[in-house]
């Protein structure tokens, strides 16, 4: 991929996560489900900062490595950041 076009994925990438991050703050309960149990009850949970930091953080780090050295992988590992996010919002519904 040419510099132009892993810019414009980091960015992509970078502006859905925090607005992620920022809609969970606005409309997650406190303590948010991280886990689901077999049965559906809530397994584990967390404080929502921490919770919702801890994506955000795998997303920024690998967009930037992604960026640095443009390995697919990290590409692949910031997606699922984004995902972890989505997840946790389908957890909290």
């Amino acid at each position: 991929m040419n510099l132009k076009t892993k810019r414009i994925a980091v960015l992509v990438i970078g502006i859905a996560a925090v607005a992620l991050f920022t809609a969970g703050l606005i409309l997650l309960p406190d303590p948010i489900v991280m886990q689901i149990q077999a049965d559906g009850s809530a397994g584990t949970t967390l404080p929502k900062l921490i919770g919702l930091l801890l994506p955000l953080a795998l997303t920024g780090v690998f967009a930037w490595l992604y960026y640095k050295n443009g390995t697919t992988k990290h590409l692949l590992v910031s997606i699922l950041g984004i995902a972890l996010f989505i997840l946790t919002f389908f957890f909290n519904r």
